[in-house]
């Protein structure tokens, strides 16, 4: 509950500062048409036809809206929002600010070392290492469509059906 309610408030403060330093995080898509209507309305319906909403009890939601909703909102402002237009400013093509921001996603996933560490008896490092490589996986797919589509709506979307099934 607590890193729910810190990442929560830090998503909120974070986007306060950037509103007020006018920093530009490319959240929505410059047309929000009938794509993006239905990819929301999906989501929604997957997350709230989730088995384990029913079957895990209150702690299934809670962790339903953490990895569901709460991270993939604040990563995904600070990956494919913050850092990938800054990334943009830096390199002279977007595919190289797509390969960086992919490697720094993977390596942001070594800061999940606390809630993983209380989860496994032993074998602590090669827990991380995979925790590694399914965020370079996940980063490779998100990064591409943040390449396509231009937007992070569409990868805070995406981060969330696959933080569902990726349980």
């Amino acid at each position: 509950m607590a890193t729910i309610a810190g990442m929560a408030l830090l998503t909120v403060l974070y986007l306060l500062l950037f509103k007020m330093r006018s920093v530009e995080l490319s959240v929505f898509p410059k047309k929000f048409g009938t794509g993006y209507i239905i990819a929301t309305a999906v989501t929604v319906i997957l997350m709230i036809a989730n088995p384990l909403n029913y079957t895990g009890g209150a702690e299934a939601i809670w962790m339903l809206i953490f990895s569901g909703i709460v991270t993939p909102i604040y990563e995904e402002l600070i990956f494919r929002g913050y850092i990938w237009n800054k990334l943009n400013t830096v390199f002279s093509k977007e595919w190289q600010t797509y390969l960086v921001s992919t490697v720094l996603f993977g390596l942001w996933h070594l800061g999940y070392i606390s809630s993983i560490a209380f989860r496994v008896d032993s074998g602590l490092a090669n827990a991380m290492m995979w925790k590694v490589i399914v965020g370079l996986c996940f980063g490779v797919v998100l990064g591409a469509v943040r390449l396509k589509t231009k937007n992070c709506y569409s990868t805070i979307l995406l981060h969330g059906v696959m933080n569902l099934f990726g349980k």
